[in-house]
């Protein structure tokens, strides 16, 4: 039997059909194994375009009728039960879509982004949405979705926070969801912004952060200080570490060396205030602080007892008179009470005692108290015996700790006094007289011109002076920290 082959020439396409079996389009030699060959390199198979009611209205679809849905934008196939994408297997397999508002994000450290994906999920058994997330972020961020899973369609809403810790630059955060058979995978990149970058790698003195020349006007500044670096005060009422000017700032402080508030000074004088430790770090902004050496406030001064007075005598000699002893200093570096000179004294009548000062380093001592008693002697033939004067100063505080007092600081304990009586027939006999009592009032009254004076108090570890910090208020006697934090 011969096959006739009909030809036609189209201005379109050409159109070759062999009687027997198959077609070609723009092809003289369909594919024997297609009954439609098409070819094209401009164009493409248009397929019935139906939304989901239009789709959903055909009556006894055929099994395997292929359509495009407009609804979802895909391809279905009907497979004798149900309408299925074309990637699907059967009726019980499930699809799932999904869209974020843009591909980049920007995230500044100070605020956490949140975003909300809806989902969609294309299938006629929609059995559900298992949901994960992968991110390349460090484990100073945290990336949170609310759920885990969804029955049905619905919304999810991821957040991410980070840190001034955080590596700046691009971060890739992959979405992943699985629906019966299928997974569908979206990646987003978020880009985290710089922070400038503080590197203390010498000792300093009153350091301000916003004063280094690193400090650009960035919204989030990082200090590192190094290993054995050390920051200190050169006064008391000097933070040894301060942000300055910095405001609506993140601030990260990363610590490997120490930081020291400095001790307050004993008072020259009976009655006058001692001076409190000073702050080692002192903030105006929110701050973290990743602490693995020591931040130390300083200790405050102990108080100083009894009286130093200076005459000067035609402006050449000084005579000063004393009696007490002076104050301990705190730690670090605290300055005992006034030295015996006074400064100025060419001489001293009386007794004194200079206050101790505080070492230097942490495992230094603070100013301890002084006990310095004097014992005057009465040899007079009537009256004899020993009065006996002692100052008790207060103590230095350690770091971080208040400074102390004493509860007796002028003391006249141990003084005795006796009178000698001739009496016929028995001879001389010695009567006890009772000191205590004639030379309390004396004591009294100095003490009570002491007992107004207020000790310094420890200096603070960390004043937040009310920003966000991660240490939480408290008065800490650690390796790590020693001093109040708070406000």
């Amino acid at each position: 039997m011969r096959r006739l082959v009909f030809i036609w020439s189209l201005t379109v396409c050409s159109l070759s059909i062999l009687a027997q079996n198959n077609v070609g389009i723009n092809t003289n030699t369909p594919d024997s194994s297609a009954i439609l060959h098409l070819e094209s390199n401009d164009k493409g198979l248009l397929l019935p375009r139906l939304s989901i009611t239009e789709r959903n209205n055909m009556v006894n679809p055929a099994t395997g009728l292929i359509i495009y849905n407009t609804t979802d934008s895909i391809v279905e196939q009907y497979n004798g039960v149900c309408w299925v994408p074309t990637y699907s297997e059967n009726c019980a397999d499930c699809s799932v879509s999904y869209s974020f508002g843009q591909t980049n994000y920007q995230i500044d450290r100070a605020n956490a982004l949140s975003m909300t994906v809806p989902f969609s999920v294309t299938s006629s058994n929609q059995s559900g949405l298992s949901l994960s997330v992968l991110h390349d972020f460090s484990e100073e961020s945290n990336v949170v979705m609310n759920l885990d899973s969804l029955q049905s369609s619905g919304n999810v809403s991821m957040e991410i926070q980070t840190s001034v810790f955080e590596d700046s630059g691009a971060h890739v955060v992959t979405f992943f969801s699985g629906c019966g058979s299928s997974m569908a995978i979206h990646a987003i990149e978020i880009n985290v912004s710089p922070c400038d970058q503080v590197v203390v790698s010498a000792d300093q003195l009153n350091f301000d952060v916003s004063a280094d020349p690193a400090v650009s006007g960035n919204n989030c500044v990082v200090v590192t200080i190094l290993e054995n670096v050390g920051i200190r005060s050169i006064e008391d009422t000097i933070p040894a570490f301060t942000t300055g000017t910095l405001s609506n700032t993140n601030l990260g402080i990363l610590n490997y060396g120490y930081v020291y508030g400095d001790g307050g000074d004993a008072p020259e004088l009976m009655g006058e205030d001692a001076d409190n430790g000073g702050d080692a770090i002192h903030l105006t902004c929110d701050t973290e602080i990743r602490n693995h050496g020591m931040i130390y406030g300083g200790g405050g001064a102990g108080l100083t007892v009894g009286a130093f007075e200076s005459i000067d005598i035609g402006g050449v000699f000084t005579v000063c008179l004393a009696i007490g002893a002076g104050g301990g200093g705190g730690m670090p570096q605290g300055l005992g009470g006034l030295s015996a000179s006074g400064g100025s004294c060419s001489t001293v009548i009386g007794f004194w005692e200079q206050g101790n000062t505080a070492g230097v380093e942490y495992d230094d001592d603070e100013g301890e108290a002084v006990n310095r008693s004097e014992t005057f002697s009465i040899p007079t033939p009537v009256v004899s015996g020993n009065i006996v004067i002692t100052a008790n100063s207060g103590g230095g505080g350690d770091f971080g700790e208040d400074g102390t007092t004493s509860s007796q600081p002028i003391d006249f304990s141990g003084s005795e006094l006796g009178i000698t009586v001739s009496i016929p027939f028995i001879g001389d006999v010695t009567v006890p007289i009772p000191i205590g009592p004639l030379l309390n009032p004396i004591a009294n009254t100095i003490n009570s011109q002491f007992n107004g004076a207020v000790t310094g108090t420890g200096g603070y570890a960390i004043r937040h002076n009310g920003n966000t910090v991660n240490v939480p208020d408290d008065n800490y006697q650690t390796y790590w920290i020693r001093g109040r934090v708070g406000n």
